[in-house]
């Protein structure tokens, strides 16, 4: 990237809404090109949050939180990938039930996000994820757009995807129920896993060795 221009503030915008939650902190590595800490609070099992560089003229940056297997919620997902004229992003807030089944689910953590949907429909840039196997984890409702960077208002217009499903997602943890029985909870955790599974075959799949092995395991 020139000199005349900086990354978004990606870490410093998710942290600030993240320490909303009580974190305990569980890993933590600062070395060059990378940061990456994460976390446990409250009916959530992982928050991780990270970026490394990939060369000097790309920046990825990613946030995943992964409910415990015994309360009724969904995951959050948000992957950033920052060039000098682009960005390529996914924000999703996914099911860890059958969503078409789970009514309630469904009604309570995807319908209500349609607005912000509807909103951010308007991005430039917005395109189906272009991973055929990533997007079948997906829900109905997430967001992914390769965003042309024509002016650097752009970098934080991208960003707005990520925050704004964040500080819904973190509004649903306050009241999350348990998990009604232990078949619930064992669909819970297929449905995690599955999603996990697919996430690091993703991340090798379009990074390769740049996007270091330790941080991938951490993540999920």
């Amino acid at each position: 990237m020139s000199e005349s221009s900086k990354w978004a503030p990606y870490i410093d915008k998710m942290g600030e809404l993240l320490n909303q939650l009580t974190l305990k902190e569980t890993h933590q590595d600062l070395t060059a090109g990378k940061a990456l800490k994460a976390y446990t609070a409250d009916k959530l099992a992982k928050i991780t949050i990270g970026e490394c560089s990939i060369g000097a003229a790309r920046h990825i940056g990613m946030c995943t939180i992964f409910p415990l297997e015994t309360y009724w919620l969904p995951l959050y997902v948000s992957l950033w990938d920052e060039q000098e004229k682009e960005i390529s992003l996914l924000v999703d807030v996914a099911p860890t039930v059958d969503s078409f089944i789970d009514e309630p689910f469904r009604i309570k953590y995807l319908e209500s996000l349609q607005p912000l949907w509807d909103k951010f429909a308007n991005l430039p840039g917005i395109v189906p994820f272009e991973d055929d196997g990533l997007r079948r984890v997906c829900s109905i409702i997430y967001t992914a757009a390769v965003v042309p960077i024509e002016k650097e208002g752009m970098r934080l217009a991208a960003l707005a995807p990520h925050t704004e499903y964040l500080k819904s997602y973190i509004e649903f943890v306050k009241d999350a129920p348990a998990a009604d029985g232990e078949a619930k909870v064992k669909e819970i955790r297929r449905k995690i896993e599955a999603v996990k599974s697919e996430y690091r075959s993703y991340m090798k799949r379009a990074f390769g060795g740049g996007f270091h092995e330790d941080m991938i395991k951490v993540f999920f």
